[in-house]
């Protein structure tokens, strides 16, 4: 067979490009399963952050302690935990968080539990504020998202107390539809739509009832209303993830015997 000069640099190149061809696919290769294991690693610290930031919440609540220290787990991960007392003149009832249609939430007026150092011993007022302005009014149960409020208020003497009842709704065209002040008030973020103000002398303990719906309920109030639990933020460390986690711990809340005219709630 008759071969040709320039076939010698043909296979140079073909074996040239092969190798260029199965690099690049190489490459390609050992940079995704790095980038794999990267994101297996990060995802497995993010776990091991997570559940290092609630441990810290469990034994905080455990051992009733105050703030706790970098602690190590032993597996790569850490926790510290800080605590703040919820209270003051203007405040998110449970933490900010989501008060539940027909249960409610108490406010304490007192110390918690012997309902000492009583607030307003001559008189204040305090402002429950409830309801954003993505929730909407409407007759209709199921379209409705727009809640109102039952407030049951124990104050006066505490061997003989006043039990005195409010009722509020935001929606006038419902049949309870008065009591609402308008409100617009921030409070940790949160703008509030609506807005109720309540006398009180020789507060004792009120219990704040949600009613057509759950809801975010803020309050301020020209005394400074006691304690009502504490926020504990637990922040867990693995590697170069941080998470954090947020738990409110509430006072023990009354039975709702204590409330016994309370007709709305459960």
């Amino acid at each position: 067979m008759k071969k040709f000069k320039g076939e010698k640099g043909q296979m140079l190149l073909v074996v040239v490009l092969t190798m260029i061809v199965a690099l690049t696919v190489g490459l390609s290769v050992v940079s995704r399963t790095i980038t794999n294991l990267r994101i297996s690693r990060q995802s497995e610290e993010s776990q091991r952050a997570f559940q290092a930031a609630e441990a810290g919440i469990e034994r905080t609540l455990e051992s009733g302690a105050g703030v706790l220290s970098p602690q190590s787990l032993g597996n790569n991960a850490e926790f510290t935990t800080d605590i703040n007392n919820l209270s003051g003149n203007a405040f998110g009832l449970n933490g900010g968080e989501i008060i539940e249609q027909d249960i409610g939430i108490d406010l304490w007026l007192s110390d918690y539990p012997n309902y000492s150092n009583q607030i307003c011993p001559s008189s204040c007022t305090i402002s429950l504020h409830f309801n954003t302005t993505e929730q909407s009014c409407s007759t209709g149960s199921g379209n409705n998202t727009r809640a109102g409020l039952e407030v049951v208020v124990l104050s006066g003497n505490l061997s003989s107390p006043t039990l005195t009842k409010y009722l509020f709704d935001s929606c006038t065209s419902r049949t309870l539809g008065a009591g609402n002040t308008g409100s617009g008030t921030t409070i940790d973020g949160i703008t509030y739509q609506h807005g109720v103000s309540i006398p009180i002398t020789n507060g004792i303990i009120a219990r704040v009832i949600p009613f057509y719906n759950s809801v975010k309920i803020g309050v301020t109030s020209s005394a400074a209303i006691p304690v009502q639990g504490r926020i504990i933020e637990s922040t867990g460390q693995s590697g170069e993830t941080v998470r954090k986690v947020q738990y409110f711990s509430s006072h023990a809340q009354l039975p709702l015997e204590i409330f016994p005219y309370s007709i709305i709630s459960q």
